[in-house]
């Protein structure tokens, strides 16, 4: 009969094996992940920078690994001494089970995560929680596979276990047991103890004072090659993290440190005034001639970025609707949206406060509207103010929060199409627009919100019927199309842009004296090629248009902005002479009589980006986070940090007006 030390060595021989394969597993993954997506390695890219990915990519991986191996290897320490290696063995049995299904399924999962959100799991996907769970399981279904997944998954499992005794049995081949079981007391003390050192480093993911953190994994100058450094289940626990730390609603000093919310405010807003945060939001419209619109049609286009309407891609033929309305209007080219999902950018825009990482939707609704929201400001200019979701109101809470904040009319999609039971992020956006007609009368003023769904995962719309040659692709599109991008989704782009043509067309021809609003919701994840500059997966389309109402001076205008500057602006064309009103944002421009002029406002603020005149700013990228549109470096970086933290002292007098109201304490 073995004795309970050799037992136990061969216990933990079969520990390392198993986390030697564990590792391996991961690593595996992590060249599958860079090959799957090789074409957003930077071109500037070296092989070393690869093999540096890959090696600090395993200090994760151990981690992990050990993880799953912590409750086996502190209980063989523990349990061995008293021959109780059949529960040590269940245990193993279970987590390693456990480690192969869990690794598996999270490297799998996060491949279409990665395809949409550009990123491993991060906190975005808690907001699924507070989605249409309906709609996310049929996108998942349809869009992700999700019955060929877990089948693939499956049989990846039973392969994985047999290929774990396969090599368990070929790497105990080569072990001699007897080397390591010495008679001398102290010799076994010290492989005990170069065991416990062993598995600490490798739990540490180092063993050097600098353990395996997220800090450590933007080690390459290559953004995307980073992203692959920490797996999937890091990603996961670090998004848990993030999640958990975005949604605390008793902290200020997150934003502003030490200082009082009143000198946070006289700093952010360069003047002294009373202790009300009203006084400094306060606007008033100067001297001028304003005439106001019939109907006001603010269109928020889901996904929708800016670069269909950049020069270099305008040939495509995706937005030229938009385009023209940007050439007659006036087209906003330095734009950033106020966040980097749906419901952050809406609520930004319709309450008028800022994304600043906490879902409004789950509290604005409990209490009274903000000030700075649609309705508050437009039914003083006597508006009826209506919004028109393409989706299910109980997304998010949306329909709740809205009506909270004051709007006459809320419209979700059972009202929109009331018999259609095939739809799942929403209604098609040619039936929305159809509705919203229907419900703007011409005798009566309204100010009108319109959500769109469309360009959205399943990406379900029929193109071709309504003219997209899925099929018979033009040369011209060939010619920028690299795969990066289905001819689908291009066709949902060129049909967003469609659709707005034939709903403005139809309200012109009704009303003239309308003026319509266009902007993207977040941008939309997706691009024409494998690289896109930050500009280009950051900004969004702001456009202004009303063809007998609005006549500008200028009809490109590249003064910086974002979502909470749109009602300003609005107003600054439209509002009375002497016209109050509060506001976080500020006009995009000025109007006196018939002259109208870029302001100047300077910083465009979004939540995890900023742009500038020439300069885009990614807060939370270490290497590269002050980049020039064009792709330079920006000779100013020492301008960045003073940026970045008005960007903090707004977001904590956001914090400030949606958790503890107006007054300001100066302590």
């Amino acid at each position: 009969m073995k004795s309970n030390w050799i037992r136990f060595i061969q216990e933990c021989i079969t520990q390392i094996q198993l986390w030697l394969f564990l590792v391996l597993l991961q690593w595996i993954f992590r060249v599958i992940m860079i090959l799957w997506f090789y074409k957003k390695i930077s071109l500037t890219t070296t092989f070393n920078d690869i093999l540096l990915a890959l090696f600090h990519g395993f200090r994760f991986d151990s981690k992990i690994a050990s993880l799953f191996l912590l409750f086996p290897f502190f209980f063989n320490l523990i349990l061995s001494s008293l021959n109780r290696f059949s529960i040590i063995f269940k245990l193993r049995l279970f987590f390693t089970g456990l480690g192969i299904v869990l690794i598996l399924l999270s490297s799998i999962a996060t491949l279409p995560y990665f395809e949409e959100f550009d990123n491993q799991f991060n906190f975005f996907l808690f907001d699924l929680l507070y989605d249409d769970q309906i709609a996310v399981f049929k996108t998942v279904l349809f869009e992700y596979h999700l019955i060929v997944n877990i089948i693939v998954i499956t049989a990846l499992s039973i392969i994985a276990w047999y290929s774990l005794r396969r090599f368990q049995s070929y790497a105990s081949s080569f072990i001699n047991i007897q080397i390591l079981s010495p008679k001398s007391i102290i010799m076994k003390f010290f492989i005990i103890f170069f065991l416990i050192i062993g598995f600490t480093g490798s739990i540490r993911g180092s063993f050097k004072n600098r353990p395996a953190i997220r800090k450590w994994s933007y080690i390459t100058s290559d953004n995307f090659l980073n992203k692959t450094i920490m797996n999937p289940l890091t990603h996961l626990q670090y998004a848990i993290k993030d999640f958990k730390k975005i949604n605390k609603k008793t902290d200020i000093t997150q934003f502003i440190g030490g200082l009082s919310p009143k000198t946070a405010a006289e700093n952010y807003f360069d003047v002294t005034k009373d202790s009300s945060l009203s006084s400094y939001l306060r606007h008033i419209v100067p001297d001028s001639d304003n005439r106001m619109p019939n109907h006001i049609f603010l269109v928020i286009m889901e996904s929708y970025d800016m670069w269909p309407l950049l020069p270099e891609y305008r040939s495509l033929g995706l937005g030229e609707n938009l385009q023209y309305f940007g050439e007659k209007g006036i087209f906003f080219n330095r734009f950033l949206p106020s966040g980097e999902s749906t419901m952050a950018s809406v609520s930004a825009i319709l309450t008028g406060a800022p994304y600043i990482g906490i879902n409004i939707s789950r509290i604005a609704s409990e209490r009274e509207p903000l000030p700075t929201s649609i309705p508050f400001i437009f039914e003083k200019l006597g508006y009826k103010t209506q919004l028109f979701y393409g989706g299910f109101l109980s997304w998010q809470n949306i329909g709740n929060l809205f009506q909270s904040q004051g709007f006459d009319n809320v419209f979700g999609s059972p009202e929109i199409e009331k018999n259609n039971s095939d739809i799942i992020w929403g209604v098609d956006d040619d039936l929305l627009f159809s509705f919203v007609e229907e419900k703007t009368l011409a005798e009566t003023k309204s100010f009108n919100v319109i959500l769109t769904t469309s360009y959205h995962p399943p990406y379900n719309v029929d193109v071709e019927k309504f003219g997209f040659p899925l099929k018979n692709i033009p040369s011209g599109l060939i010619s920028k199309f690299d795969g990066s991008m289905t001819m689908k989704q291009l066709g949902h782009i060129w049909y967003s842009d469609w659709a707005i043509g034939d709903f403005v067309k139809k309200i012109e021809k009704r009303d003239p004296e309308s003026l319509f609003i266009f902007t993207g919701d977040h941008y939309g994840r997706r691009f024409i090629n494998s690289h896109p500059t930050l500009y280009e997966r950051s900004a969004v389309p702001l456009i202004i248009y009303g063809e007998n109402f609005i006549t500008p001076d200028l009809s490109m205008i590249s003064t910086p902005g974002s979502h909470i500057d749109i009602i300003p602006t609005i107003i600054s064309l439209i509002a009375p002479n002497q016209f109050e009103y509060q506001s976080f944002g500020n006009p995009l421009l000025q109007k006196t009589g018939e002259t109208m002029f870029a302001s100047g406002n300077k910083i465009g603020f979004g939540y995890r980006k900023i742009i500038l005149d020439n300069y885009i700013i990614d807060v939370n990228d270490k290497f590269n986070n002050n980049i020039a549109i064009s792709n330079g470096k920006d000779s100013h970086s020492n301008k960045v940090l003073e940026i970045i933290n008005k960007q903090k002292l707004l977001f904590g007098l956001t914090w400030w007006r949606i958790f503890k109201g107006n007054f300001l304490k100066n302590s």
